[in-house]
């Protein structure tokens, strides 16, 4: 257990510095952040399909400028963690999936606050550093190198410690809720995939590339007949 929550720990500082501070890869998406999860945890399964899920939620969240958004790019990888330690213990898909995903989304609003902290913090490094008279391009590179490892121990702990106490909030309440209510929490994730797909519906119409969406529900039905 140990293992994986410091490599789980080590990808969620990844994931935050990819969001916004270093690379811009893309590899920090639910999609993607999610998969790797899936991987480190033992279980692509739970974790691509939460991630598919999510990444529709968060699709147009944009880390633009000094924009506010929601971290649901840790907030994702919480969730996918959580499911799968949950699943692991429980055997109970339906419990374990919809209710890391509620969570997640709590994540992702810690994670935006932990974003504009991290924002004020670089003002007052660079503030500091401008207003010495012996500033030097090494002075400069080491706040910005400091500036990184930051984000990295932020984007780690959120990661670790929301999933930890994620775990263990399911966990404590799972005993109490009945093998037969599971059937009824799982409609969470149409919800969930429901409001994904409103929001893909609503950057097709409003980029005005509706014919594309068109094509790809024509193509689908063929695929579907054929």
């Amino acid at each position: 257990m140990l293992y994986r929550l410091v490599a789980l720990s080590v990808w969620g500082g990844l994931v935050a510095l990819d969001t916004t501070a270093v690379l811009q890869v893309l590899i920090s998406h639910p999609l993607v952040s999610c998969s790797v999860v899936g991987f480190l945890l033992g279980n692509f399964k739970i974790a691509f399909m939460i991630g598919v899920v999510l990444e529709l939620i968060w699709l147009n969240e944009l880390p633009v400028g000094a924009a506010p958004f929601s971290e649901g790019n840790l907030g994702a990888t919480a969730a996918a963690a959580t499911a799968i330690l949950v699943f692991d213990q429980t055997q109970r898909l339906h419990l374990a999936v919809p209710l890391a995903c509620l969570l997640g989304v709590a994540v992702s609003a810690v994670g935006g606050r932990m974003v504009i902290w991290a924002r004020h913090l670089n003002g007052h490094l660079y503030t500091q550093l401008l207003g010495n008279a012996d500033v030097s391009p090494a002075r400069v590179t080491a706040t910005h190198w400091l500036s990184i490892m930051l984000m990295f121990l932020a984007g780690a702990g959120v990661t670790v410690v929301s999933t930890a106490l994620s775990y263990y909030l399911i966990m404590a309440a799972a005993p109490y809720i009945p093998l037969s209510w599971d059937a009824h929490l799982w409609p969470v994730m149409g919800a969930f995939l429901g409001v994904g797909c409103a929001v893909l519906l609503y950057l097709f119409v409003s980029r005005k590339n509706w014919w594309l969406l068109l094509m790809g529900v024509a193509l689908g039905a063929l695929f579907l007949i054929v």
